[in-house]
């Protein structure tokens, strides 16, 4: 019976055509892998020359073997099967015909051959570069570096470079560690090669930060997280209640430890975010449930991010009937799939643990520390395969790994925690942490701001890594005046289909500790860091840094960090300045645009400081979206800038919310854009270079009494009505909020009134009231919006869906701005308008109102309470530390407006 996916008729609301959708995308990727696997090659061998120059090795090698099979066959007519490859009949007759062709032995042992080369059986020798395989390289590394740099690598045309069949790591085991034992000849023939696991989109091919002759590739996930630019490594345990997960787990714990590994049961964790644990959470409706699911699923991917383990969760896909009792003779299916968006956005891998259903059975009677369901083995069985099937297609639709495991198979398992941990875009990351937590240690405790600073043609107008290249290549050219011309090998890694991605850093980072020594590294670097002016502008900067301990600054650079430390100590900054960098010797990271971003993210989040960014580039834009102040730097002529910067600029300001301004350097150079969406910061104007050095103060939150919250929110929360009815009761509490707490915060004017009696009396209002300007987020701040308006008629009132909406002339003259929405969750959005109001007119107060706050928002180092270090208040009618997101029926906009049923 084929299991009702209420995951999908919960999550999922045009299932039908999603799905459509999702085949002909995979369809159109299906036609493409090929070719995209072989230019991936191409590229790799040319950046990247040992493991290219092997699998060329390799394919002469293989091209030999059938020379010899061909005169073998011609002179016996008797097959000869090549070295190191098993033929037999039994495998001749198994593989299939192809379209109506006839094959004759010669093609099916061929394709017998590439088929086990693909499935990583023959070809570890390949990926690991042995050499003695294939006899003695022609050149060293470092030669074969050089001339690939200089553009004079010979490669002899038998040696054409092939595509070895994708291996991941965990396939670089060999072959005899695959399990072996598995409950059913079935479940046997299912599984494989455990080993492998099946993704949705080819693995990307990582290289080996230490070695250039080791290619490995790491599977990964695409599934995107929004949280989390990399996404932890967390492999689930699935299988039915009583295959032995728990006790899987517990052998990992003993085998692996804590250190590296965090190890959770998924009932454990949702038994701790809901209150009254495991007992209240199986008395909830099937929504609610899921709900705490997503939220104990993604607590422990945010874990896992935080500490760098890799997580291990035991979970289940779907429940069987008769563990929730329903009727027997209910024939509507009633399996209970609890599968959900929080588990595909946060596994990377699921391991499934098949177990012979007697065993299970067994199992169960024997376990004495719970109370176990009863099932017959034909119904474990029917569960077992429902709950793989099901299981496997979704992993494969999410891009997430998946295997069949047997109850023997710890050491797979093991091992491939240990590959998982060797992720190599977690562990740069965790380096390049490490890397700031070192500078952080030596800075001062009352540290308030961080200057986040790019390099190149940032603080300067000239790409060092050009300039390094192009002093060794006029090295080389003294040493061989005969060479051929200089070509840039940043050019060719980064045109590349890798474009700049971590592949790429990697590649480069490579290049500068593998053609030179390190004296020569180092002279280099000294020469080229002699070539490099610092903008008078930001040396200014740096000075007042100097001179102010609550203000530190960073250099982050993608470039070399050996350069920068020398320009930094040339120009007299190096006890005030510290970099974080690649390049070449003594280097295990290097930096891409997610690092910079998730260095910007560390430092507002543990280290609570205000962080204002610098950048010229494309890859600056995630560290630009994630500072509290973000400073596009435009450097020299327009016709010498980035071409794709103005389009992705463009694209992040008006879909992503980046809020940001420009710094011209000179003062005369052609903006980006325009004013209006990218407004001018000129550093040379002493009130914007102030404004970096404020003092800054902590949020100001004020809310109504208890007695006053738990009075008005009960009709707001009555979920019996919607429209018109709490659209009133919205504007009474704006109302409310206005009267009582925001006069607290912003001063009363008096003004001359008549008296009712007659002759004149004193009257009040809000001091400034036809200079405040009330802005309704729309759509769900609307009504409160009304009726903190009806409490200061001589307001200005605003709509706004998007922070853009505001525009200087909205602001021209305002004291006062009053930022009004309902519900506020992570603060998100509120923190946009906060940003886009403070650029264009820096000296107005700020005010939010909001009818419920969720805590976390404002906490310490929270994102409303980094942005209020400049000056904010919020006004809520209560705090709430649900941190649930409404939708549909929940939704406060859907509700005010009787549109649930479009969402």
């Amino acid at each position: 019976m084929a299991p009702k996916n209420t995951w999908r008729d919960r999550e999922r609301a045009r299932a039908e055509a999603a799905e459509e959708e999702r085949m002909v995308e995979a369809s159109k990727r299906k036609e493409r892998s090929e070719e995209a696997r072989q230019a991936d090659t191409m590229q790799r061998d040319m950046v990247f020359p040992i493991p290219g120059l092997l699998r060329a090795l390799k394919k002469y090698e293989t091209e030999q073997e059938d020379n010899k099979l061909t005169e073998a066959e011609d002179n016996t007519r008797e097959p000869v099967p090549s070295a190191g490859v098993s033929h037999d009949d039994s495998e001749i007759q198994r593989l299939p015909d192809g379209e109506g062709e006839p094959r004759n032995e010669d093609t099916m042992r061929t394709a017998i051959r590439e088929e086990k080369e693909r499935s990583g059986m023959n070809a570890i020798a390949s990926a690991h570069g042995d050499r003695e395989a294939y006899g003695p390289m022609p050149v060293s590394n470092g030669e074969l570096y050089r001339h690939l740099i200089l553009g004079t690598l010979k490669t002899p045309q038998s040696l054409s470079t092939v595509m070895v069949g994708d291996l991941s790591a965990s396939q670089l085991r060999d072959e005899n560690s695959a399990p072996k034992h598995f409950a059913s000849s079935s479940e046997a023939e299912l599984a494989m090669n455990t080993s492998a696991f099946t993704k949705s989109k080819a693995a990307a091919p990582i290289h080996s930060m230490s070695s250039p002759e080791v290619e490995v590739e790491v599977t990964t996930s695409d599934v995107p997280f929004t949280k989390r630019d990399i996404k932890p490594s967390i492999l689930g345990i699935y299988g039915i209640s009583g295959c032995g997960k728990s006790h899987l787990i517990k052998k990992l714990k003993d085998l692996l430890g804590e250190e590296d590994y965090a190890f959770h049961d998924g009932s454990g964790m949702i038994d701790a975010v809901v209150a009254g644990g495991l007992e209240t959470f199986k008395t909830l409706p099937g929504e609610e449930q899921d709900r705490y699911r997503i939220q104990a699923i993604r607590r422990i991917c945010d874990e896992c991010a935080e500490s760098g383990r890799v997580g291990v969760v035991a979970g289940h896909y779907m429940f069987w009937k008769s563990q929730y009792g329903l009727d027997d003779d209910d024939e509507s299916g009633g399996e209970q799939v609890v599968w959900t968006l929080g588990d595909a956005e946060c596994f990377t891998d699921i391991m499934y643990l098949t177990v012979q259903s007697q065993i299970v059975v067994e199992q169960c009677e024997n376990d004495k520390t719970r109370k176990r369901f009863s099932l017959t083995r034909f119904e474990l069985d029917l569960w077992t395969a429902a709950e793989r099937r099901e299981l496997e297609k979704e992993c494969g639709e999410c891009g997430i790994g998946f295997a069949l495991i047997g109850r023997d198979d710890l050491q797979v398992v093991a091992d491939m925690l240990k590959e998982m941990r060797k992720r190599p875009e977690l562990l740069n990351l965790a380096r390049t942490k490490k890397a700031l937590d070192s500078i952080m240690a030596e800075r001062d405790a009352r540290l308030e701001t961080m200057i986040v600073l790019d390099a190149d043609r940032t603080l300067c107008a000239v790409d060092t890594g050009n300039l390094f290249w192009e002093t060794f290549a006029a090295n080389e050219k003294l040493r061989n005046p005969s060479q051929e011309p200089f070509k840039d090998p940043l050019k060719t890694i980064f045109s590349g289909p890798f474009g700049y991605s971590f592949n790429a850093f990697t590649q480069a980072d490579l290049l500068y500790g593998t053609v030179c020594s390190v004296d020569e590294f180092e002279r280099i670097c000294m020469i080229v860091a002699k070539k490099v002016i610092i903008h008078p502008e930001f040396k200014k900067l740096l000075r007042r840094v100097e001179e102010d301990s609550r203000i530190g600054a960073i250099i982050v650079t993608c470039g070399i960090r050996r350069v920068w430390e020398f320009v930094i100590e040339l120009n007299g900054f190096s006890e005030s300045v510290q970099v974080i960098g690649a390049g070449g010797h003594g280097s295990d990271y290097v930096v891409t645009a997610e690092v910079k971003a998730a260095l910007v993210q560390k430092l507002q989040e543990e280290y609570g400081t205000h962080v204002w960014a610098f950048g010229d580039s494309p890859l600056d834009l995630p560290m630009l979206k994630q500072a509290d102040e973000a400073i596009v730097v435009v450097v020299g002529e327009k016709a010498k800038r980035s071409r794709t910067m103005d389009k992705e600029l463009k694209s992040a300001i008006e879909d992503e919310g980046l809020v940001a301004r420009q710094l011209l350097l000179p003062g005369h150079a052609t903006p980006r854009l325009d004013s209006a969406r990218l407004p001018i910061f000129d550093i040379r104007q002493p009130h914007e270079m102030d404004s970096i050095f404020i003092r800054r103060v902590p949020l100001q939150i004020r809310h109504a009494s208890p007695n006053s919250a738990e009075l008005l929110q009960t009709p707001m929360r009555d979920g019996r009505i919607s429209g018109v009815a709490p659209q009133e009761v919205h504007k009474k509490v704006g109302w409310f909020l206005a009267t009582e707490l925001v006069t607290e915060v912003l001063p009363l004017d008096e003004y001359d009134i008549e008296h009712v009696q007659g002759g004149i009396a004193i009257g009040h209002r809000l001091k400034n009231e036809d200079k405040t300007l009330i802005i309704a987020l729309m759509r769900g701040g609307e009504p409160m919006a009304k009726g903190v308006h009806e409490a200061f008629p001589l307001a200005t009132f605003l709509h706004a869906h998007d922070p853009h909406d505001v525009a200087y002339y909205h602001l021209d003259g305002m004291e006062n701005v009053l930022l009004v929405d309902s519900v506020i969750n992570n603060g998100t959005t509120v923190v946009q308008f906060v940003k886009r109001i403070k650029e264009l007119n820096a000296k107005t107060k700020i005010v939010v109102v909001a009818g419920v706050v969720q805590k976390a928002s404002v906490a310490e180092n929270g994102p409303l309470a980094r942005v209020g270090r400049d000056g904010l208040t919020v006004i809520v009618l209560r705090l709430s530390e649900n941190k649930y997101t409404g939708k549909r029926g929940t939704d406060t906009g859907n509700r005010l407006f009787n549109t649930c049923r479009l969402d």
